[in-house]
């Protein structure tokens, strides 16, 4: 049977107040609801805390979904929504964090300055990375939640649409606009 329709026929069963089914529903999506929490957060705790109350929320709120989308994009939406609520919080509880102490320690070190041309490019992806993920983190929220959905998450336009609430064009804006936004935060790494 193929994962949508054995996820058609436990969700239905679920429905039905079956909890073996809605068990069964979790450790099929479990992994995927966790990585998309992951790729949010950005936090292995933050993850896991986001993946248990997704599926409390979708426990509780099973008897809404009305299969107009499909199950999983209805369980993504959910994840998502609970992230952004986590990254809020999170955000709005932290302090200003001074630069850590590593970082003053490595550049009072002693270390060569002669390196592989391996290490060089390592260093150079994993600088490259940490750029690409401040340019994405300093995304306006909506923007950011586009292009994780399409970029990340792999999911079509109307899809988008669907789970954002809004019109094909104006996902396709945000799309954009991300886009542009991230290009103008690496634009030193072309020239």
């Amino acid at each position: 049977m193929a994962t949508d329709e054995k996820t058609e026929a436990l969700v239905s069963l679920a429905l039905e107040g079956d909890d073996s089914a809605f068990n069964q529903l979790v450790t099929l999506h479990y992994d995927k609801v966790y990585g998309q929490a992951l790729r949010m957060t950005k936090s292995e705790e933050d993850a896991k805390d986001v993946a248990q109350l997704t599926w409390i929320k979708v426990w509780k709120k099973l008897s809404t979904f009305k299969g107009e989308s499909a199950f999983t994009s209805w369980v993504y939406r959910i994840t998502t929504f609970t992230a952004l609520d986590l990254i809020r919080k999170r955000n709005s509880n932290r302090e200003s964090a001074s630069e850590p102490d590593y970082l003053e320690n490595a550049a009072n070190s002693d270390a060569s300055s002669i390196a592989s041309p391996e290490q060089v490019r390592k260093l150079e992806g994993k600088e490259l990375k940490a750029r690409i993920d401040d340019a994405f983190s300093k995304l306006p929220e909506k923007l950011r939640t586009a292009l994780q959905l399409r970029e990340i998450e792999g999911l079509t336009y109307e899809e988008m649409a669907q789970q954002l609430h809004c019109k094909t064009g104006t996902v396709m804006s945000r799309l954009f606009n991300a886009r542009k936004t991230i290009q103008k935060h690496l634009a030193d790494l072309v020239s």
